[in-house]
């Protein structure tokens, strides 16, 4: 993916899935793809507004962008597997959230400042 608004419309489905998550199920995943889809979009506005700024950072959306992507898949895999495998989603789900998911924020104080 090579513009910005291609990133914006490939979270479609992950802003869509959060909207109709049920409450109480999986609230902290759904909580953290909200969050992360919420700063990512941020971000895009923010770039969309200064695109020499966005050929310096296209590498660390790319990054952010598979991490929210991978982060909703395993989410999804945690919902429709059966209940032997979810520690292995769980897992998966918690690196996803402790080493990529803040790149999100890293990259957006970045640009703020």
């Amino acid at each position: 993916m090579t513009d910005l608004r291609s990133y914006a419309l490939g979270n479609q489905d992950v802003i869509a899935f959060v909207r109709h998550a049920t409450p109480g199920v999986i609230d902290k995943y759904v909580g953290t793809l909200d969050y992360a889809t919420a700063r990512f979009n941020t971000i895009l506005l923010w770039l969309s507004q200064k695109p020499l700024q966005a050929d310096q950072h296209r590498e660390d959306i790319e990054q952010c962008y598979q991490a929210i992507q991978k982060f909703y898949r395993y989410t999804k895999h945690y919902l429709m597997w059966p209940y032997w495998l979810k520690p292995v989603a769980s897992i998966v789900l918690y690196r996803i959230g402790k080493t990529e998911i803040p790149k999100i924020k890293k990259l957006l104080t970045t640009l703020d400042n």
